[in-house]
């Protein structure tokens, strides 16, 4: 499958402008609401039809139907997108899938913990977002082949994350957070990810400061947020003018022209906290964090 997971997470991989819809198989309740609906063994067994299809989008499963999708046809695909199964209880079934390569799960409301990924020998990518009652990520170091790990929120920011801890010494190449807190925040697992390559988060989930010493530390590291501040353009309706966003928790959005003195004095300030972090361990650039 020849297609980025940030395509797969917004479902545009598989789009195809000129006839205007998608080719990856949409298994759902035909009455489907807002919610996700509720979906049938029926529904779900379109894919009788379809043996060589290895990536669907599933919506409106309850327990007993994700157990049903994934014993009867689980181990035939490669990617799936969970969309609206807020019910599910407990995905451990997706433990028993080795073919498995992509994961996108958008809101629950049941699950509370991960799965085991001891078995998910394939597993290269998985997206978290929008659960109520997940706040723990142990576990995810099990997963044997993880290269890319989104946690957080795509609608709402009510996520809370007890910790980022257990992704030290992990594989994981791309991070991306979105969640509302990080309980812990702590920072120091970025020290023992020898193999990341990206951290993504918005532009007001961290201090000023924090950001620094991660930019000051990491300095190969990319990120949208890795920065004094990110230039955006016009943010309201028949406002023609570009802002930039000051990167830190409080900082604000600014309209470039006419505050160009200032945006320059946080730049300047971001790079001598840069400087002042650089080579500092986290616990003691941060001790109460």
């Amino acid at each position: 499958m020849n297609f980025s997971f940030e395509s797969f997470i917004n479902g545009n991989f598989d789009y195809d402008p000129a006839t205007r819809q998608h080719t990856c198989l949409w298994l759902r309740d035909q009455n489907m609401d807002i919610s996700g609906g509720k979906i049938t063994k029926q529904d779900i067994d379109r894919l009788r039809f379809y043996p060589d299809t290895d990536t669907v989008t599933i919506s409106g499963l309850r327990q007993d139907t994700f157990e049903y999708f994934i014993r009867t046809y689980g181990h035939q695909l490669k990617a799936i997108r969970f969309f609206k199964n807020k019910l599910v209880e407990d995905w451990s079934l997706l433990g028993t899938l080795p073919g498995l390569e992509y994961v996108h799960y958008f809101a629950n409301q049941r699950i509370d913990r991960l799965w085991d990924m001891q078995g998910n020998t394939a597993l290269t990518a998985l997206s978290i977002s929008d659960f109520t009652r997940l706040h723990s990520i142990e576990g995810i170091g099990a997963a044997p082949a993880l290269r890319e790990f989104h946690i957080g929120d795509a609608i709402w920011r009510k996520a809370v994350v007890d910790s980022l801890m257990p992704l030290a010494n992990t594989g994981i190449e791309v991070l991306s957070f979105g969640a509302k807190e990080l309980t812990d925040n702590n920072l120091s697992f970025l020290c023992t990810m020898n193999n990341l390559k990206e951290f993504d988060f918005s532009t007001n989930q961290f201090t000023t400061e924090q950001v620094a010493w991660i930019a000051g530390n990491f300095p190969a590291l990319q990120g949208f947020s890795l920065a004094a501040k990110r230039d955006i353009g016009p943010m309201y309706y028949a406002d023609e003018e570009p802002y930039t966003i000051i990167v830190g928790k409080r900082k604000p959005h600014l309209k470039i022209r006419g505050n160009e003195a200032r945006i320059a004095k946080y730049e300047k300030n971001f790079e001598v906290l840069k400087q002042k972090y650089k080579g500092m361990p986290y616990e003691a650039a941060f001790p109460q964090a």
